[in-house]
């Protein structure tokens, strides 16, 4: 059992570290190279936002039990290896990289405040969220000899696993923001309030929850400060070969997130791999609904076949 044994995280992040900085490929001259430091440079100089997690990888350098772990717990990993690679991050080697946008003024603002207050900040309200310094997205590749699954064949027990499906795309949304971090500033105390935005929908915070502040006072949504990712949702279809005589096709909802919206159109044969994930009903719904949740697929590679 993948969950037996409640495993130690510390100890988890230290191997995925070791991981990213001491794994070698050779390159196309048969050289062996770091392959993720190398990726990693390139995220620190700005010339790439992704760092793919080669699932293949990761069983050949820390074994099978870590990779059949990472393969069905994949959304906990995924974050893990953002831990990690925030860690083991280089510095930039091009000195246009160093040049500042909005986003790195905002932060650094943010830092020298936190500094002013002799960087004691207790309150886990008033901690900058890694998520708001990160400049790169962790997709989890699946292993080259993953079979695509039938629709029909993802189940409940698939739940939280890295998995692929095959289907024609029958439907997308246009692609709109979606906020990853939301950032308040407190009417009275003039402190700087961060939250995490884990699902699609999310309640604003209307009074202060830092303790060194006002405590109770009106908090204003600052969107210039908050971080917003490009959200696309996509259904796909299963192939009529897969139908069986006299039953209904089944369907897949896809959520695509950053670089891989517009990846796909209605009409085109796509291999997606993601991890299979729950949403559980809000409102009205939630209350008719009981205990039962809708499902979603976090896409992690999307392969267009025509």
């Amino acid at each position: 059992d993948v969950y037996s044994n409640n495993p130690d995280y510390a100890d988890l992040l230290e191997k995925l570290k070791t991981f990213l900085t001491d794994f070698q490929e050779d390159d196309a001259e048969g050289q062996p190279v770091a392959k993720y430091m190398l990726m990693l440079q390139q995220v620190a100089n700005r010339r790439e936002r992704l760092v793919h997690i080669d699932l293949d990888n990761v069983y050949e350098a820390l074994g099978e039990e870590v990779g059949d772990k990472m393969k069905a717990n994949a959304k906990r990993y995924q974050r893990l290896f953002a831990d990690a690679i925030d860690s083991v991050m280089p510095d930039p080697t091009v000195s246009d990289a160093r040049d500042d946008d909005v986003a790195d003024i905002l932060l650094r603002s943010r830092m020298q405040s936190s500094a002013s207050r002799d960087g004691d900040v207790s309150d886990p309200a008033q901690q900058i969220p890694p998520s708001l310094k990160r400049r790169y997205e962790v997709l989890l590749m699946p292993r080259v000899k993953e079979k695509a699954r039938a629709l029909r064949k993802v189940r409940a027990d698939a739940i939280g696993e890295l998995l692929t499906v095959k289907g024609i795309v029958t439907r997308v949304s246009e692609v709109k923001p979606s906020i990853s971090v939301a950032t308040y500033t407190c009417a009275k105390g003039g402190f700087e309030v961060y939250q995490e935005v884990l699902s699609r929908s999310f309640m604003p915070l209307f009074t202060c929850p830092a303790a060194n502040c006002c405590q109770n006072g009106r908090l204003n949504l600052q969107t210039r400060g908050c971080k917003f990712v490009k959200f696309q949702e996509v259904k796909i279809q299963e192939e009529a070969d897969e139908v069986p005589v006299g039953h209904v096709p089944r369907q897949l909802t896809i959520h695509l997130y950053g670089e891989l919206t517009r990846t796909c159109s209605a009409g085109d044969v796509v291999t997606v791999s993601g991890i299979f994930l729950p949403v559980p009903y809000t409102g009205m719904k939630a209350m008719k609904a009981g205990l039962i949740t809708d499902t979603f697929l976090e896409a992690q590679h999307v392969e267009k076949h025509k």
